[in-house]
Formats: structure tokens, sequence, C-alpha cells
């Protein structure tokens, strides 16, 4: 699939973020980026408009990333879809929490161009969906 065709959810309570990351992505080639301000929103969406990867904030209400995150990996459907986690959370205990519940990578705010695009980059290339 090509960067253009790639669709990508970006999810996060803070819309200045939500926009930021959209725009970055953009920078990069990527077309379709569709935004949510919270894990509910964003099971909706996924219902209706299917994603190639996930990008969603730790901390949200009322239903979190790591709400999402279950819920994605649950999904018979959803359960192989890309799942980055963004977060300032780094303590040893959150991450494994992450790991295990089948987080495939971090963005750890604050977030730097280049960070994005080599996670973003790098696990659409492994998980085979970017070509």
């Amino acid at each position: 699939m090509l960067k253009q065709d790639i669709s990508i959810f970006v999810i996060d309570d803070v819309n200045t973020m939500r926009i930021q990351i959209r725009d970055l992505l953009r920078s990069y080639g990527f077309k379709r980026i569709v935004l949510a301000s919270n894990g509910e929103e964003a099971k909706q969406l996924l219902e209706t408009d299917p994603c190639q990867l996930v990008i969603a904030d730790w901390h949200m209400s009322p239903t979190d990333g790591m709400e999402l995150l279950n819920y994605v990996r649950g999904h018979p459907e959803y359960k192989h879809l890309p799942y980055v986690m963004l977060t300032a959370e780094t303590t040893r205990d959150r991450v494994l929490e992450a790991l295990k519940s089948g987080v495939d990578d971090f963005l750890v705010k604050p977030l730097t161009p280049h960070q994005i695009e080599s996670r973003i980059l790098h696990l659409l290339l492994k998980k085979q969906v970017l070509i």
C-alpha cells in the first residue's frame, strides 16, 4: 500500500496535538488521516472507516488509549492493526502493561518530527502495510 492510500487514526483529547500530528503525517506524504478526541469516538469510526494504523494517547476520557488498545486487540477484524501509544508514561510498570496488551510502539511526549516519522515508517514497513 502506498503512503497516500494508508488511513491513519490519530486519537488524542488535545485538539492541538491531533492537528500537529496530522500536519506532520501529511508532510510525510500520508493523505488519509482521521482525527478523534477519545477512544469511544475511535471505536465508532473503526466500524465505518477502517484504518491501517492507530496512534492513540494513553490518557483520555471516557475511553483511554489502553482501553482502546484492549478493544482493538480483542476484535477479530482489528486485532493485527498496528497500534502506537502516544504518552508521557515512562514508568517500567506502565510500559510493560502496554506491551503485554499488545501495543506495537510508543511515541513519548514531547514529540519531535523525526521521532514521529521514523517510528511510523518503521512500524508500517515492519507490519508490511507500506510498500
